[in-house]
């Protein structure tokens, strides 16, 4: 759960930060959450700092641990005995470690009482306390001092480094964005980075250039944006995981070496290209006379056919992300609906993401009654560890008994006669044990003890190094592999490098359509949005086909998370004060693109060919500026394109038009699958498949929805319908 957070600094040294702004953690909505004006304590040896931001990218992040007799003396006692610096106290019982902090803000952001004492702040949602400056001086091999200012206070975060690897050519330190990565052709992390391993990591991808960032992250391209390089090293300080001599980039900044000796530049200037269209076959694809005058204004693309699936063993199961936490007014009923709707498109289960709520068991027994009464849908645990607590062996043991609950449950689903478990986060686990690694060894001790056979893919967002000797799991859902993180279309690399590193252990995909999250900073602070273009669910599900003859599991994200916009199911009651960004944007329409190609990953078949058409857009250019914003654009807004998307499947060939306001463009298509866009325009939307003079399909958004350049508020959601 990210929060506000109540930063206490201890006047300590240390030489090494571990940042993972990448990491993205989810945010379930709290209920009956209380605040109260509370007044930090005097801690020997520790000097209050106030409330600081925390977001996507955690203000702390080395350790954590939940606990519910959390107070601010148990965080530092924690803390200190970890060696680090900073103790973060946050959303009343949980307790973050490092040594650094946030960006300062309001104290009255840090109101929630402590779990373990209520006369204590213990944090909010998303924020950290600052009241004073800590200025400390690390040394180490070079004995040189380093200090970083971050708003109101200055300290020693960073490593006091300035041997550089002599592997290859360095060329400086450069800042990165979030909104446009400067490298991200290929990528990876480990506990063991330096210069050299990044080099030899990026050399073996055919890259020239190797940039390392927050101590043990990779990132490898051929070209720079000369323009992001800065004069000072001070942001490219964090020492490397392999070598704490060495300096590996900082937050958001590259240390950038060349292999070959130089170093190809491009500088920040944009062009326009208007494309009249592409095909992915040899294929013809062509625009009607009456269109021609209309292409270079609507800049239309086009993509024809799809690979065939290779042929694979072992049994392929598809699921969907559930959020229980988004299921308050359900009864049976619901969830049968849901199960119906979710079998129809050939979903084979639900992953029920289960937080703290006290009455979300009940829930689950209702899920699980409806999917039994079913006969063939499944379910299973995705315990929510970010969520509920996971610091004591109590926490292990109700996990377990949890799992033990429906472990004989006729809709429970398995892998190998094993019971299928997951969970969301899971690296910062403790259950009383010295690491998060013995934490989940005596997680796996308690079940089999209760001769509870599990097939355990967690998503854990761990270094993927330790992937390999991990015994206690059976494999990995990459959870970030459904989306791209900046702004090229997603490809298959997260996949091969999590498979690579889990070698003989088994690998979950993620799918998604889309990610966008608008809540304020009073709130949950959650505002961003990640790629979601290039007909990004077809696209994952080809990409998925083409991998399936090396993993058997694959889970959507999301049947109804609506706070991130993902949900594929119907939108519900029980929205997490999402309404803003998805009333009147039905996704359901999702559900026959998923419905077409969930035949090809399971059974290696793609169904019969069927005329169909769906279609997606977003309301409004991405660019716009709102006449009456709740606040500002989301981070990555730019990494979007002002495209209406439209999945086509024909049964034989015919011409296809697509209308976005005044664009109206018309391809004579081939039989098959066929991906085309339009650029967008203030109007209606809408498309049409002709075949030998006469419409046998089509759509008119008319009443339903309008794309507008003059948006009262942001909103990079999709309204997807389908004819």
């Amino acid at each position: 759960m990210l929060g506000q957070t109540l930063i206490i600094a201890l006047a300590a040294i240390t030489t090494f930060v571990d940042a993972h702004p990448h990491q993205i953690r989810k945010v379930s909505p709290a209920h009956n959450v209380e605040k109260r004006a509370t007044t930090a304590p005097t801690i020997s040896g520790w000097t209050y700092q106030g409330c600081v931001t925390d977001g996507g990218a955690r203000a702390l992040t080395a350790a954590s641990q939940i606990n519910g007799a959390m107070t601010a003396q148990l965080c530092t006692t924690w803390c200190a005995s970890k060696g680090y610096t900073y103790a973060g106290l946050e959303a009343k019982n949980q307790c973050y470690l490092r040594n650094g902090l946030g960006i300062s803000t309001s104290a009255s952001d840090c109101s929630y009482a402590c779990t373990g004492d209520s006369s204590q702040p213990c944090g909010g949602y998303y924020k950290m306390n600052s009241t004073s400056s800590l200025t400390s001086t690390s040394t180490s091999k070079t004995t040189s001092t380093s200090t970083s200012t971050i708003k109101t206070s200055t300290t020693a975060a960073t490593a006091t480094v300035t041997e550089r690897d002599s592997a290859a050519t360095y060329y400086g330190c450069y800042q990165d964005s979030s909104s446009k990565r400067l490298m991200n052709s290929a990528s990876t992390e480990s506990s063991s980075m330096t210069p050299s391993v990044c080099q030899t990591f990026c050399s073996s991808k055919g890259y020239s250039l190797a940039g390392v960032s927050y101590g043990k992250q990779c990132f490898c391209g051929n070209s720079v944006d000369s323009t992001k390089r800065v004069s000072s090293e001070t942001g490219c300080s964090y020492a490397c995981t392999g070598d704490k001599t060495l300096k590996c980039g900082g937050f958001w900044y590259l240390n950038i070496y060349s292999s070959s000796g130089t170093i190809s530049t491009s500088s920040a200037v944009s062009t326009t290209t208007t494309k009249t269209t592409t095909s992915s076959s040899s294929s013809s694809t062509s625009f009607t006379a009456s269109s021609m005058t209309s292409v270079a204004a609507a800049v239309a693309s086009s993509t024809t056919g799809v690979a065939s699936p290779p042929s694979a063993t072992g049994t392929k199961q598809l699921f969907a992300h559930h959020m229980v936490g988004n299921t308050y007014s359900y009864t049976q009923s619901t969830w049968a609906d849901d199960i119906s709707q979710a079998s129809a498109a050939g979903i084979d289960g639900f992953a029920l993401n289960y937080g703290s709520d006290s009455w979300q068991p009940s829930r689950i027994v209702d899920a699980y009654a409806a999917a039994k009464a079913n006969g063939n849908f499944k379910m299973f645990l995705s315990m929510d560890v970010s969520s509920m607590g996971c610091s004591s062996t109590s926490d292990a043991s109700n996990l377990v008994n949890t799992i033990a609950t429906y472990a004989n449950n006729s809709a429970q689903a398995k892998v190998d006669s094993k019971i299928l478990v997951s969970t969301f986060a899971g690296e910062s686990c403790t259950f009383g044990q010295g690491s998060y690694q013995a934490a989940w060894t005596y997680f796996d001790s308690l079940l089999k003890a209760k001769s509870i056979d599990v097939y355990f893919v967690p998503a854990t967002f761990a270094d993927i190094s330790t992937f390999s000797s991990s015994s206690w799991m059976d494999g990995e859902f990459n959870w970030n592999s459904g989306w791209p993180m900046g702004s090229s279309a997603l490809d298959t690399s997260s996949d091969t490098s999590y498979m690579s590193a889990l070698s003989t252990q088994g690998y979950m995909a993620s799918v998604s359509p889309a990610f966008f999250t608008y809540y304020s900073p009073s709130s949950y602070n959650k505002n961003w949005i990640y790629r979601s273009d290039d007909w990004l669910l077809a696209r994952r599900m080809e990409q998925i086909i083409s991998m399936r003859n090396t993993f058997d599991l694959a889970e959507i994200i999301s049947w109804n998370d609506y706070g991130e916009s993902h949900y594929i199911g119907p939108i519900r009651a029980d929205q997490p004060n999402s309404q803003g960004w998805t009333n009147g944007m039905p996704h359901t329409a999702w559900l026959e693109v998923i419905k077409y190609y969930a035949p090809a990953f399971k059974t290696g078949s793609y169904p019969s060919a069927n005329d169909q058409l769906v279609l997606w857009s977003r309301p409004h250019p991405k660019a716009a500026t709102a006449t009456s914003p709740s606040m500002s654009r989301p981070t990555g807004w730019n990494n979007t394109d002002d495209l209406l998307y439209v999945w086509v499947v024909l049964k034989s060939a015919a011409t296809v038009t697509v209308t976005s306001g005044s664009n109206s463009v018309s391809w004579n298509l081939s039989a098959g699958v066929n991906k085309v866009s339009v650029k967008s325009a203030a109007g209606s939307i809408g498309a049409k498949i002709v075949r030998s003079g006469s419409t046998v399909k089509s759509y008119d958004s008319t009443g339903s929805f309008t794309y507008t350049t003059s948006p009262s508020d942001y909103n990079y959601n999709y309204f997807v319908a389908s004819a």
